[in-house]
């Protein structure tokens, strides 16, 4: 069975969520994460705490995505609808994966053709997606506040953020993307719908490697997991509607130099298909 690795998601918090998931695609596969980092310097000392060590990585506790992907503004659920599109304007206008790189990112806004795992007949087709809105709390503490509030008044308590308990660094936020998803009507369904079209996006700073601290004197390995805020309790997916996702993650407050990415397999591959996932990145700013 062909499945997409699950990322290591490198967020530095202390809080878990159920993963939303299919039976044929690591697209929505449960993910975990370990947060680590390394300092570049070459002394021998160590600590027992999550706090920067010399020439040791630590971990801090696992991150895993939430138990279903919604569709929502921030602001009430009730206004957690499908927004209408034209389907000829997004198609027309998007472009392949094959076309963004790291020396020429996707900006803000921009649709690009990718494909989601379909559990109806177990075959990848074609969806759309762009990134709509990137916000650190530095920026705009109110709304990430309230995306965070959002999530917590519609989730279990097992899905819940408390910010007080989770392991920042000083030098590191919480910030929220937004991402839209457009599902065209010739995607295979049954009565009930189909599963959450979501797409797994992850921050990584730009030309590869970890993101540097604030002082330069450190680089957290990894950093930039995504975790899926919940924006209602109970959601069903249908053809020829946009959903809106919320997403979670960290970065080093003030850096802007990280691109955002997600990987998918050619339409038409199968469980038993060769084909090599392809990958798009995308602007951050």
């Amino acid at each position: 069975m062909k499945k997409i690795s699950a990322l290591l998601l490198a967020v530095v918090m202390a809080f878990g969520m159920a993963g939303c998931s299919d039976s044929g695609s690591s697209d929505s596969d449960n993910e975990s994460s370990a947060a680590a980092v390394q300092t570049e310097s070459s002394a021998a000392d160590s600590s027992e705490d999550a706090t920067v060590t010399t020439t040791t990585t630590t971990t801090a506790p696992a991150v895993t995505e939430s138990s279903q992907a919604e569709v929502a503004d921030t602001s009430t659920a009730d206004e957690n609808k499908p927004a209408s599109v034209d389907s000829n304007d997004i198609a027309a206008s998007a472009i392949e994966p094959s076309e963004t790189s790291e020396e020429n990112l996707a900006p803000i806004g921009q649709w690009i053709k990718t494909t989601r795992y379909c559990a109806t007949d177990k075959i990848y087709h074609t969806i759309y997606t762009r990134i709509t809105k990137v916000v650190s709390k530095s920026e705009d503490a109110d709304y990430v506040n309230k995306a965070i509030e959002l999530n917590n008044s519609v989730g279990s308590d097992f899905s819940k953020i408390d910010e007080s308990e989770l392991k920042i660094p000083d030098d590191c936020e919480l910030c929220v993307m937004e991402y839209e998803v457009y599902v065209p009507e010739d995607f295979p369904s049954n009565e009930w719908g189909i599963i959450s079209p979501d797409v797994n996006y992850s921050a990584s700073n730009k030309g590869g490697g970890g993101i540097p601290s604030a002082d330069g004197a450190s680089t957290y390995i990894g950093m930039g997991g995504t975790t899926e805020l919940l924006t209602q309790k109970k959601n069903e997916y249908f053809v020829g509607n946009t959903y809106k996702y919320v997403n979670l993650f960290l970065m080093v407050k003030g850096y802007k130099d990280y691109k955002f990415t997600f990987s998918s397999y050619p339409e038409g591959t199968t469980s038993d298909s060769s084909d090599d996932a392809v990958t798009a990145y995308i602007s951050a700013e």
